[in-house]
């Protein structure tokens, strides 16, 4: 493997369109494509799934951009520190996230963080949580965002739970039950249901949607990438969704009502050590306390 089918790779990646991957690269497009073939013989994977329209990443080619961006963002460190680019040390810190809503917490958090650590110089990943949790394991990550699953198949990593959010009835307002304190799971059994993928959602709402799509034809469902998306159809009146009750997700347009007797959703993070790690021992600090600060 080398940097010239990595690079390949992220071009076609971020376009989904050998022309354009040439074009970016400063290459022939038939150049393009036998690097990124030669990469998929020597990984044993397919890395993109490839029509005469349309090009599209694969599961594991999913997977593969996390290592890829990685090993670039490394090497080009590694060729400027020995080109005496670097005057100061930076420290890269990395944080995992599945879903944009986990982005709300992060500027204040961060902005806090790069004072006690000004040397600091933080990273975004986002990928599916599957991926996210591959990452973890293999400490390309230092920490990760998302739902706590009480029966995890498979261990994450070390789970610090930052808030406990209740289930609301999302909709807009106007909606059949917008005027209520407080529904009931039986009542959600009416009405045009806005579904989330269960990848990016709490475990106790992908359990209370399983129970709701039984009563409904396709024709009463709308089906959502996202929270994101989501509250989107929800604003355009095309049904209601629910949601964990999260701290800087709620909007004005809508109504959010509590659904009865139903468990709070845990979210937090996950991260795989703290061993000579302060950095991520003062991140976790302080995204603790401003979680707090948002009750």
């Amino acid at each position: 493997m080398n940097t010239v089918q990595l690079e390949c790779y992220m071009a076609v990646a971020e376009n989904l369109n050998f022309a354009r991957a040439a074009e970016q690269l400063h290459i022939t497009q038939p150049a393009v494509t036998h690097q990124i073939n030669s990469l998929e013989a020597e990984l044993d994977v397919k890395l993109f799934r490839r029509t005469t329209r349309t090009v599209e990443l694969t599961a594991p080619g999913w997977v593969f951009w996390g290592y890829a961006k990685d090993i670039l963002a490394k090497t080009a460190q590694a060729k400027n520190r020995l080109a005496g680019h670097f005057e100061d040390q930076i420290q890269p810190f990395v944080i995992g996230c599945h879903s944009p809503f986990e982005l709300t917490l992060l500027p204040e958090v961060l902005r806090q963080l790069a004072k006690d650590y000004p040397q600091v110089h933080p990273e975004i990943k986002m990928v599916p949580f599957q991926a996210l949790r591959n990452l973890l394991q293999e400490e390309t990550l230092d920490v990760m965002l998302g739902f706590g699953e009480e029966k995890e198949k498979k261990k994450t990593g070390t789970y610090v739970e930052l808030a406990r959010a209740p289930v609301v009835y999302v909709a807009a307002r106007g909606h059949a039950l917008a005027e209520k304190s407080a529904v009931t799971l039986e009542e959600l059994h009416q009405g045009r249901l806005i579904l989330c993928d269960p990848h990016k959602s709490s475990p106790v709402i992908t359990e209370m949607q399983g129970r709701l799509i039984s009563t409904r034809p396709p024709s009463r469902m709308f089906f959502s990438e996202n929270i994101e998306c989501a509250l989107t159809f929800v604003k355009a009146g095309l049904g209601f969704t629910i949601l964990p009750d999260m701290p800087l997700m709620r909007s004005d347009e809508l109504c959010y009502i509590p659904v009865k007797n139903t468990a709070p959703a845990s979210f937090g993070l996950y991260y795989k050590t703290l061993q000579n790690n302060p950095v991520l021992r003062s991140f976790i600090r302080i995204i603790k306390d401003y979680s707090q600060q948002l009750k």
